[in-house]
């Protein structure tokens, strides 16, 4: 995986509305794990800092840091090396397969939406794209090819749409992307590592050559075909 800082992430500059209420605290920080920008291994700011960045009181900081450590998203340590730490989350397959169950319907809306929205996406990326952006699609590509378990794999897939995205320069395209992909946060864990590291790295491969050629036709068709090829194997998942 790529080098990160190990300075604990500072949250001030992604808020730009105060969060209320301890359970919308908790939602947030579940969001910044689900596209990684907070990843297994990181350490939260300081209580005081990150109720301070967040908007909200440190009671209520701690209520949310609570709920995160009873699902297992984070471990709190005490001590001078103390603090919260990010966990990879090990959640049962079978609660998750009942979960998505019960979501189907909006699950098959959500993958015809990232369809739609990503495949135009890739398009513009193909037209506008900078070397800064290719340089990012590239690099979430060497994270995916060295990812070692699904966390890893995960944030490096997160980490190239949200580059594609990006080089779309189009912020609307940015943002419904990055809200598919907290959606899809835990129903893609139900898919094997093998199948998300071996064919998302073979289909962003297609993607990529086509944006750097500055094809918009083939990166928009090559975005269908990776995401039919993905709700194909999901409805497979989940209904095995």
């Amino acid at each position: 995986m790529s080098e990160r800082d190990d300075a604990p992430h500072d949250f001030s500059r992604a808020v730009l509305q105060p969060v209320s209420g301890y359970q919308a605290v908790a939602g947030f920080l579940r969001r910044e794990m689900a596209l990684g920008r907070i990843r297994p291994g990181d350490r939260l700011p300081p209580e005081r800092r990150l109720a301070e960045q967040l908007g909200v009181s440190r009671e209520t900081l701690r209520q949310a840091l609570r709920i995160l450590e009873g699902s297992g998203q984070i471990v709190i340590s005490r001590g001078a090396s103390g603090g919260a730490f990010v966990q990879d989350a090990a959640l049962d397959p079978r609660l998750i397969r009942e979960e998505v169950r019960t979501r189907s319907a909006e699950i098959g809306e959500l993958t015809e939406f990232r369809s739609i929205v990503e495949s135009g996406g890739a398009a513009l990326a193909a037209n506008r794209r900078s070397d800064a952006d290719l340089e990012a699609m590239v690099l979430a590509q060497r994270d995916l090819a060295a990812a070692g378990t699904k966390a890893e794999s995960r944030i490096a897939d997160t980490d190239f749409h949200i580059a594609l995205a990006e080089a779309s320069g189009n912020s609307f395209v940015r943002d419904a992307v990055e809200e598919a992909r907290v959606r899809m946060f835990e129903p893609v864990d139900l898919m094997s590592f093998d199948f998300v590291k071996e064919s998302s790295w073979q289909a962003h491969e297609q993607i990529l050559d086509a944006v750097r050629r500055g094809d918009a036709e083939a990166a928009d068709a090559a975005m269908r075909a990776h995401l039919r090829t993905t709700r194909e194997e999901f409805t497979r998942v989940v209904e095995s």
